[in-house]
């Protein structure tokens, strides 16, 4: 149990959860900015397709080396100094990345902008179960995501306009802004005393526990390829348009920008529809099943279709992420004590899918091939949907 003293007493649930989901978007926000700049990048540095997908994906790189290790920090030091930690480095990187002209700099500056996401999605449910019930956080870290994602909507669709140095300034400010929100507003909760001495696991056995339960590993699975996907879609669509389809990049940023939209809709609906229904393994089985079809086709939609498409699509990426990121809570074996190293494993394989993914697995496999690239992704969401199907009964809860 978490005690509190006078002044934390005073925080209100509702402006800590908005401080959080701003943490949340500011880095996600900035990272794809970098979207609808893809052809000018590409152009500027001589890179290639995969090259670019691995310096979109460059803010992940901490989530796959250190979510493990932030989660174990959180459950044995309290989160607040440890995800100040991570926002001064973030903001710290992204004052780098606006200062930067060459590309080592800035891939540099975009990996030290990873370091706050990545420890917020390893202990996202952590932290929010200090302010909600447990069976409440799928809903609660769906409305975190939903603003989550409209950053990376306003990321993709007004970078063009604000152009490249006044869009990294904004988005060096909103993390240096988050930083002093965080320090200022946010309550730092740890356990008590006499709890921890008698419910905290000594760290290898806490490690190990978590490392033995194959939820965790099936979940981490799971997102591990709605992430794949999801990445894969948001960081080439803008490119592949222009290129195959001649949409000018303003255009094609925009286009972008409606699979974010379906993607925060999916953030903030499908948590309270599983809940409501009692069907969460049926309802994230069928959203990858319509990920699968959109990731192949959605791009090739003609007209007003193509908008339709991307926002299905990135519904169902929202749903999955939502759903994904607030199970370690809930899962048999970990609970609140052992959220947080749960949390951390489950981000790195998050991140880890992000990472690899596109950028390695579809990029090369493809080779060049943007009809193959994408069939690729839709092909990623059969081990999503048979993920869901082993995961416990005891998910499907009505409330």
């Amino acid at each position: 149990m978490a005690t509190l003293n006078d002044r934390e007493k005073k925080c209100n649930p509702i402006i800590c959860l908005l401080v959080f989901a701003l943490a949340y978007a500011a880095p996600n926000y900035a990272q794809y900015q970098i979207s609808p700049l893809g052809p000018q990048i590409i152009q500027r540095f001589g890179l290639s397709d995969t090259q670019f997908q691995s310096f979109f994906t460059a803010p992940m790189l901490p989530a796959i080396f250190l979510g493990f290790i932030s989660g174990m920090m959180v459950d044995r030091l309290g989160y607040k100094p440890v995800l100040a930690v991570s926002m001064a480095l973030t903001a710290i990187g992204a004052w780098v990345r606006w200062l930067s002209s060459g590309y080592g700099m800035m891939y540099a500056a975009m990996v030290m902008m990873g370091f706050s996401a990545a420890f917020i999605s390893a202990n996202g449910a952590k932290i929010l179960s200090n302010f909600f019930k447990p069976e409440k956080i799928s809903v609660v870290m769906g409305l975190v995501l939903t603003i989550t994602t409209t950053g990376m909507v306003l990321g993709m669709a007004t970078t063009t306009s604000l152009g490249i140095s006044r869009a990294f300034l904004l988005a060096a400010c909103l993390a240096s802004l988050v930083l002093v929100l965080w320090l200022t507003v946010m309550p730092n909760l740890r356990p008590a005393k006499k709890a921890a001495d008698s419910q905290q696991l000594p760290l290898g056995k806490a490690v190990g526990k978590v490392l033995r339960n194959r939820y965790v590993w099936l979940v981490g699975g799971v997102i591990f390829f709605v992430n794949g996907c999801m990445t894969g879609m948001g960081s080439s669509i803008p490119t592949a348009l222009v290129a195959e389809r001649g949409f000018t990049e303003g255009t094609a940023g925009l286009a972008g920008a409606f699979l974010m939209v379906g993607n925060l809709l999916g953030s903030l609906l499908t948590p309270t529809i599983s809940l409501k229904t009692g069907k969460f393994r049926l309802v994230l089985i069928l959203c990858g099943l319509v990920a699968g079809l959109g990731c192949c086709f959605a791009w090739q939609l003609p007209g007003v279709w193509l908008y339709v498409g991307l926002v299905i699509t990135g519904y169902t990426f929202g749903s999955g992420m939502a759903q994904c990121l607030s199970l370690s809570v809930r899962l048999p074996g970990v609970g609140p004590a052992l959220a947080g190293t749960a949390g951390g494993l489950i981000s790195t394989l998050d991140l880890l899918g992000a990472k690899l993914l596109p950028a390695y697995v579809a990029s090369t496999i493809a080779n060049g091939s943007r009809a193959v690239f994408f069939l690729i992704l839709g092909v990623f969401a059969i081990p999503w949907m048979i993920g869901v199907f082993l995961l416990p009964k005891e998910l499907d809860v009505k409330g």
